[in-house]
């Protein structure tokens, strides 16, 4: 009998059964034909869809000077920037580039001063390698100690003694032993017109209330700021153990340089240059409302363009929509692949380009499978598996996927033999 007559009589069987699962079907091909069998077996399965990507170095953002001035040098596009170096010059002074995830908001001058900002001065300048000592341990409180103005410039002793304080990172305990924290403590009030002229001396400003330092947070000792200047000195700039907006660049961590926004002799104003990783990614548009199926940490398979393969995780998913190029188009969201060893031989050897990304969208670990083909539809509603001899065995049905489906039943197991489609 040929294989579609064997087909046929098959799903004859199937049709006329009415449910004697127990009994030979009357419809059933003799034994002596001969029919195509296949096993039970028991594997992983999981359901893969391929989307298109670009391989590339993920997606570039744009950087700005934080500084008014004019533009006066800018690296070359493929330039990579890593910590201390500068990524461009404002008025032939270098910005340089800082890891973390804090931007500079605020100028670091004043001794003591505690912040986010000032943690990612202090890891910065530990990574670069300047010795400053022990930072004040979290939970402890510290008083900041405004800079010496031109205008204070007698404060003499007591001057020198809030150094020493501000240094050692000296906890502020003893001054707020009524039992007030220095949180809560409000500064003495700021003298009156009336009372400076009555005291024929200069009004002394207002001692800053103690703060306490959280986790995550540094504190801009006197040897924090001895090392920036020292660190100032070796990049080029004014050696002035301060540090503000525009005074450095604040990204998570190495750079690319992609494209040149700007060009030297150009205002500070505007975009700059935009950069990217430095390390190898795969960057995959995915329709808006399909994002729910797609999570960060999901692993990959990346077919690169010799057809290779190389696995990845989703490393990032991005937060807003866009529209996609063609008219018309359903918004877009930008997914980023991070490869498992982006120097692995086929990777580097790859031109930037369109690669395909085989996402899994369902799996099972360890069950029961067989070729789709051996399912058949039964009269009276869902599926059985039929024995060779023509017997009937019910079935419930689990994950579909590249031409097996998963099965189980009371008499299913592991080696059991039965009838499939050619």
């Amino acid at each position: 009998m040929s294989g579609a007559s064997v087909v046929l009589a098959i799903t004859a069987g199937a049709v006329v059964w009415t449910g004697r699962h127990g009994q030979e079907s009357r419809a059933s091909a003799d034994e002596s034909v001969h029919v195509t069998t296949a096993v039970v077996e028991r594997a992983d399965l999981s359901d893969t869809r391929t989307l298109g990507g670009t391989l590339g170095h993920g997606r570039s953002r744009v950087v700005r000077s934080g500084k008014e001035g004019l533009v006066t040098w800018l690296p070359r596009i493929g330039a990579e920037v890593t910590r201390g170096g500068q990524l461009f010059r404002v008025n032939d002074n270098p910005v340089p580039l800082l890891y973390g995830s804090t931007p500079l908001y605020r100028t670091l001058r004043d001794e003591g001063t505690v912040g986010r900002d000032v943690k990612v001065l202090v890891d910065n300048l530990r990574k670069l390698g300047y010795d400053f000592g022990e930072q004040p341990e979290v939970g402890s409180w510290v008083r900041p100690r405004p800079a010496a103005t031109p205008a204070s410039d007698g404060a003499g002793a007591e001057g020198e003694t809030a150094s020493a304080d501000a240094a050692s990172g000296e906890s502020a305990e003893d001054e707020t032993a009524s039992g007030k924290s220095g949180q809560d403590a409000a500064p003495s009030a700021r003298p009156t017109a009336a009372d400076s002229a009555g005291a024929g001396s200069p009004a002394a400003s207002p001692s800053p209330a103690p703060v306490q330092v959280r986790r995550g947070e540094g504190v801009l000792t006197a040897g924090v700021i001895a090392a920036l200047k020292r660190w100032q000195s070796r990049t080029g700039a004014a050696a002035t153990g301060e540090l503000g907006p525009g005074d450095a660049i604040v990204l998570s961590g190495a750079v690319r340089v992609g494209g040149l926004l700007a060009e030297p002799g150009d205002a500070t104003g505007g975009d700059l240059l935009s950069v990217t990783s430095t390390v190898r990614q795969v960057t995959v548009p995915l329709e808006a409302d399909a994002t729910g199926s797609v999570r960060r940490g999901d692993k990959v398979t990346v077919t690169l363009p010799d057809n290779s393969t190389v696995r990845g995780h989703v490393t990032a998913l991005s937060s807003d929509a866009q529209s996609a190029d063609n008219a018309g188009g359903e918004p877009q969201l930008t997914v980023t692949v991070g490869l498992d060893d982006p120097d692995a031989e086929p990777v580097r050897d790859a031109d930037a380009g369109s690669v395909r990304v085989g996402f899994t969208s369902a799996a099972k670990k360890d069950v029961l499978v067989v070729p789709v083909g051996a399912l058949l539809a039964l009269s009276e509603g869902g599926y059985a598996l039929q024995r060779p001899g023509g017997r009937l065995l019910p079935v419930e049905t689990g994950l579909f996927a590249k031409g097996r489906v998963e099965v189980s039943g009371p008499e299913i197991s592991e080696g059991l033999r039965v009838v499939t489609t050619s």
